[in-house]
């Protein structure tokens, strides 16, 4: 991969840094704040990576206020953080699944933190789940799966809070499953 597509991707695709910049995609937030979404990340390390971010571009300054003698910062983001073709193109097989791998750190940290969330879970009620199915798609059929999908969930990122909503993680992983070539000639 060439190094500034890396650094990239070193950048956004890290446990704390991407979980930064997904809260912040939400709007703008003080360091109080972000502390305050992101309770499981020691303070020291909030600040070590909003620098990290903040060196990256992703993020800057929005405005800056005293507080009781303090500067307070608010934060936002500067572009959605996004890993596009290209990047993901010139990436190594190690890359991805070095990346991958922090992705899914992320996930579970978050389902995590629904679970510490309450005492008891009832995922039924919360339409909380994860599952796994296999099935056999060429990649038209794939495209009539997700068109409709995407449409949707975007629609859906539109809502605001309120009215009974809550926040909600999705979470899609599509990959072909592997098979010798025998099975992918039957």
């Amino acid at each position: 991969m060439l190094s500034k597509e890396r650094e990239k991707a070193d950048l956004i695709i890290h446990p704390v840094r991407l979980r930064i910049l997904q809260v912040l995609s939400e709007g703008r937030l003080t360091t109080q704040q972000l502390s305050q979404k992101l309770a499981d990340v020691p303070t020291s390390s909030l600040y070590r990576h909003l620098k990290k971010l903040l060196d990256g571009g992703m993020v800057d300054v929005a405005e800056t206020r005293l507080v009781k003698g303090v500067e307070e910062k608010t934060y936002r983001l500067l572009a959605q953080p996004h890993i596009n073709a290209d990047d993901a193109a010139s990436m190594t097989k190690a890359d991805h699944l070095r990346y991958f791998t922090a992705y899914l750190a992320t996930v579970i940290q978050g389902f995590q933190n629904y679970l510490d969330a309450s005492e008891s879970v009832n995922m039924l009620a919360d339409r909380a789940g994860y599952n796994e199915v296999h099935f056999y798609a060429d990649n038209a059929e794939l495209e009539r799966l997700f068109t409709p999908f995407n449409a949707d969930l975007l629609n859906l990122k539109k809502n605001t809070p309120g009215n009974g909503r809550r926040l909600r993680k999705l979470v899609v992983v599509n990959h072909p499953e592997f098979e010798t070539e025998e099975q992918r000639n039957d």
